[in-house]
Parts: C-alpha cells; sequence; structure tokens
C-alpha cells in the first residue's frame, strides 16, 4: 500500500488516500487478524472485497493500534474506540480514511462515463437541471461523491438522494443541517469529503 494523500481537516481531523497494488493473499501477510475478523474475511467471496476488507484494517492498524478492532454499526457505518467520528470509502484500487473529533463523510469515485448515464438517478431535478448546463464525468462524479459523503456523514442508509440531500455549489443540506463540501484531485481519482457547518 502506498500512501497518496494527507490532510489536516476540520477540529483535529485528518484525511488519509492509498494505493492498494497488492493481493489479498500478500495483504494477509502483513497484517494479524483477530478470530472475529478471520471469520469476517472467510465469508467474503471476491478479491476485490478481500483486498478492501484487509487494506483498510492494516491503515487503522498502522495509524492507532496492532489491536484495533473495526466495526459497524446496524446502519452500515464504522467505529473505532480510538477515534470519535470514522468514515472509509474504497474505490478502483484506492481507499480513504478519514478520522477526527467532529463528524466527516467522504467517498472515493473514478470519473467515469457511465457517471453520466446513472447521476439522473441520484439528482433532484433542480439540480439535473443545473448540471445538464455544462455536464462531464468530472462533474458528475463530484455531485455523486458529495451526496454519497453526507450519506456516511449521517449513517441512515434509508435517506432518499434526491429528495433528502439539496446541493448548491460548494454546500449542501440535508434536513435542516448545512454542509460545506470538498473535492481533492488525486492521481484518477476524485477525493470529496463534508463537513457540517
Amino acid at each position: 500500500m502506498k500512501q497518496v494523500f494527507y490532510k489536516s481537516i476540520a477540529k483535529e481531523g485528518h484525511l488519509y488516500m492509498w494505493k492498494v497494488q497488492s493481493s489479498a493473499l500478500q495483504l494477509l501477510k502483513c497484517i494479524n487478524l483477530s478470530g472475529a475478523e478471520t471469520l469476517n474475511f472467510a465469508d467474503l467471496k471476491t478479491e476485490k472485497r478481500k483486498v478492501e476488507f484487509l487494506a483498510c484494517r492494516i491503515a487503522l492498524k498502522n495509524l492507532f493500534t496492532k489491536d484495533l478492532i473495526l466495526e459497524h454499526f446496524t446502519s452500515g457505518k464504522p467505529f473505532i474506540k480510538e477515534a470519535k467520528h470514522l468514515s472509509i470509502s474504497h474505490s478502483h484500487n484506492y481507499i480513504a480514511i478519514a478520522f477526527g473529533e467532529t463528524e466527516i463523510g467522504i467517498d472515493i469515485e473514478k470519473p467515469q462515463e457511465k457517471m453520466l448515464r446513472l447521476i439522473s438517478r441520484v439528482l433532484s431535478e433542480q439540480e439535473n437541471k443545473t448540471f445538464l448546463k455544462n455536464p462531464s464525468k468530472e462533474l458528475a462524479c463530484k455531485l455523486w461523491g458529495a451526496k454519497e459523503s453526507i450519506l456516511k456523514y449521517i449513517g441512515d442508509k434509508n435517506l432518499n438522494y434526491r429528495d433528502d440531500i439539496i446541493l448548491k455549489g460548494n454546500s449542501a443540506r440535508y434536513l435542516g443541517k448545512e454542509f460545506n463540501i470538498y473535492h481533492e484531485e488525486i492521481e484518477e481519482m476524485i477525493l470529496t469529503y463534508v463537513e457540517g457547518k
């Protein structure tokens, strides 16, 4: 794994990104999994999921302690006892992790042509009209990442991207909560993160 990005954010917050260039078998040699982690790993079916599982835990154990246990709330939101707030994203052999004293949501995506076809599924009618004035796979990626980052911030998989999250420039609103949206272009990826105002 190669660290490709770091940024200090918000109150004592940290944002990291790595490129993962190893197979699951290679990564498995770099980590001691707990009994529960070993069972969870054994249930994974694809090489991609195995690599993501191991890479996230290797990164977190290197940042904190070898005894760290990554857990998830019933919503799917990750947590560790070593950090007050945590957000994780992975895509196309990259992983991103953010943690700190205040809540944060992150997403990493690779701009692709298929996003131009899919983006209308998550945008409100007004957001889609604005997008169609100057469409690009990079803008689609940023808008998608903003909605996904807010989902990870909130931790509610039942929220409706179109109706519940309203985007306007570098700001967003979800049920009265206001957010700042940030984007970083790193290698071939766009890293998006949101912080509450």
